[in-house]
């Protein structure tokens, strides 16, 4: 089972540059027409379009109450980019541990805003302890 997030976007510019430079995403479709992309990341799909057109009136923050939770292989490589670009950070990096059945299992994870005020937590997994 997969999922695939489609963000409006206020700068289809700007959002393309800052997932794509700052964060890692790599380009899987650009379409200039229509303003928009199709992103990825350590199997996760993410698209971004400006738009005008949404359900509601867009203010920022854009998706208010969401969370996107990402998983990637190297999340320090993940946070030197976010630090290097100055991008605003919602948590810092931190390890977070759990006892699960008796194993202790853990990730570290940090959480950015994008450039609309999307919250985006990446997320890597730890060795067992």
């Amino acid at each position: 089972m997969s999922l695939a997030v489609q963000l409006a976007c206020s700068s289809f510019t700007q959002s393309l540059r800052f997932y794509t430079d700052v964060l890692g995403f790599t380009t899987l479709r650009f379409d200039p027409p229509t303003r928009s992309a199709e992103l990825e990341r350590d199997g996760v799909a993410i698209a971004v379009q400006e738009t005008r057109d949404a359900i509601a009136p867009l203010e920022y923050p854009f998706g208010r109450g969401v969370v996107l939770v990402i998983w990637v292989q190297d999340a320090e490589a993940v946070y030197a980019g976010v630090q290097a670009y100055g991008a605003r950070l919602y948590a810092p990096m931190q390890e977070v541990w759990r006892d699960e059945d008796g194993v202790r299992t853990g990730h570290a994870e940090f959480e950015v805003i994008d450039p609309d005020g999307y919250r985006l937590r990446f997320c890597q997994s730890l060795a067992r302890g």
